[in-house]
């Protein structure tokens, strides 16, 4: 498997998987003519898209996709609430997503995963090619169960550290937003991050990317710095990486990071 970020944030957010000739596209807030670049380089051509899954109706998650779905001619997968809340393609493009219910698309399982968040009715997504496990959590205000255990599976965990709470209280924000940002319905502090993954990880996981940090209210190296003190973890543990919000593409790859060496003493799921 692969899995290639185009950019994490709220300018705008795309993350690519691919894994055995099936190319899925969740999310696609980013420029049209940036993502059909970075699909392109990623041997994505027009066209090349099995499916564009989106996790929530947001500005910053859906802005392209009136203007890709012309190139890219597959489903639509959401849910019912975040298709009621656009109207950006024909009815006969959409399929229906339901939480912790798992759909086959090639040869990927992908298991949407509700969360909280200020949205109609956003979810995560667990995804499995039956060798490798992503958990893929960009929106949230706070864990909830079965996201604890799809973290606890996953090789790679893409996972919201969006603001430090002490640049968010100094920062320019106005106090309604900031209530809605530290709310269970809001978004993930590197602190809140760090705790869900020290009360969630196994030994399965390899690496973190920490997604949709805020660019006013943190720093990636103040993000990275947090939730690795959470973790503890010494040289074999999890790599912990910052997703950035422009610039070269983020990209992991299963066989080369499962080379690695890895955390002891964790136990399996």
């Amino acid at each position: 498997m692969r899995v290639t970020s185009f950019g994490s944030g709220s300018s705008g957010n795309a993350l690519l998987i691919q894994s055995g000739g099936t190319n899925v596209l969740i999310d696609a807030g980013l420029a049209v003519r940036r993502l059909r670049a970075g699909l392109a380089a990623a041997g994505v051509p027009d066209g090349g898209l099995d499916a564009l899954l989106l996790s929530h109706e947001h500005h910053d998650h859906v802005s392209a996709v009136p203007s890709l779905i012309r190139y890219h001619h597959g489903p639509i997968f959401a849910t019912r609430g975040t298709m009621r809340a656009l109207e950006v393609a024909r009815p006969d493009r959409w399929e229906t997503l339901a939480a912790e219910r798992p759909c086959r698309i090639g040869t990927l399982e992908i298991t949407p995963i509700a969360v909280p968040h200020d949205a109609a009715e956003p979810v995560g997504f667990f995804i499995d090619d039956g060798s490798i496990r992503v958990a893929i959590f960009t929106d949230l205000g706070s864990p909830a169960a079965l996201l604890r255990d799809a973290v606890a599976r996953a090789h790679l965990v893409v996972l919201e550290a969006n603001y430090d709470l002490e640049l968010l209280e100094r920062g320019p924000y106005p106090a309604y937003l900031k209530r809605r940002i530290r709310s269970g319905h809001g978004h993930l502090s590197n602190d809140e991050c760090g705790e869900l993954l020290t009360q969630s990880l196994t030994s399965v996981t390899v690496d973190i990317w920490l997604a949709h940090l805020s660019e006013n209210n943190n720093r990636p190296a103040l993000a990275e710095q947090t939730v690795t003190r959470w973790l503890g973890a010494g040289s074999n543990g999890p790599r912990v990486r910052p997703l950035p919000r422009h610039g070269r593409p983020a990209v992991w790859d299963a066989a080369a990071a499962l080379q690695r060496p890895r955390q002891l003493g964790l136990p399996l799921p």
